[in-house]
């Protein structure tokens, strides 16, 4: 926390006086995060915190945080608590996606995590995408990439099997889709095609993106290719959407 302003977070509470403890506990909080005496980021007190220093119950902070989350002034991810909205990562969409090259030019440290790899059989929009035959045998990733240690996205990539049957292990060591790439001979890569939607998460997303589950996420299919103009890669990338915003380079 900042210490240039005074923050009214002890304040009593008036019991009886017609405004509900919940709206009188969002005004208190409302009042230190645009203050700046809860930094833009910085984590909350949790609910049982909040609720022993305002003497109420947990279903009543619980009340003042929704209306802060509605209010845009926090993100509450699940199994983290609640956090100070600061603004959005800009996520360039172009003719060459780097996730790395991305949140560096932003400052923020990118890192990846694999969560597991399979082979599968490829499906309709999977052998369109990559130019190939139904049931073609597919190498599968599935991913996520974090941006100061707090996860962003989750995706799930495919590879033509037959061209990169050692993919998983080599990115298992090197946690870069595009190092993975360069050291199994694909020096350089572009995207092809980018189609964007919206909806809201199911389960598994929620616990990979610590999504509280009303949270939309927005999806993003990609297909890049090699030099030759060959399909290495097609995606399904999707992204909490409190914490991005996507920026089109029409270049």
């Amino acid at each position: 926390m900042t210490h240039d302003t005074v923050p009214v977070a002890h304040r009593e509470l008036e019991r009886g006086n017609g405004v509900a403890l919940w709206r009188q506990i969002q005004a208190v909080l409302e009042h230190d995060l645009r203050s700046g005496y809860v930094a833009a980021g910085e984590k909350l007190p949790t609910e049982r915190q909040l609720a022993q220093r305002f003497g109420v119950n947990r279903h009543t902070v619980r009340q003042a945080l929704a209306e802060l989350a509605r209010k845009e002034l926090i993100v509450v991810e699940q199994g983290r608590g609640a956090f100070a909205r600061r603004d959005k990562l800009d996520y360039a969409l172009a003719r060459r996606v780097r996730f790395s090259e991305n949140l560096l030019r932003q400052s923020r440290i990118p890192s990846e995590r694999l969560l597991g790899s399979d082979k599968v059989q490829a499906g309709r929009r999977a052998a369109e995408a990559l130019q190939v035959l139904p049931a073609t045998m597919l190498l599968r990733l599935r991913t996520v990439g974090n941006a100061d240690g707090r996860p962003l996205c989750c995706t799930t990539h495919y590879f033509p099997y037959g061209r990169f049957a050692g993919f998983a292990a080599v990115y298992g060591q090197l946690h870069s889709v595009t190092a993975a790439f360069r050291a199994l001979g694909v020096a350089d890569y572009v995207r092809t095609s980018t189609r964007i939607t919206s909806r809201m998460p199911d389960a598994a997303e929620v616990r990979a993106l610590g999504l509280a589950r009303q949270t939309p996420v927005l999806v993003v299919e990609s297909v890049n290719a090699d030099g030759a103009g060959t399909p290495v890669e097609y995606g399904v990338c999707v992204w909490a959407a409190d914490r991005i915003q996507f920026v089109i380079d029409a270049a």
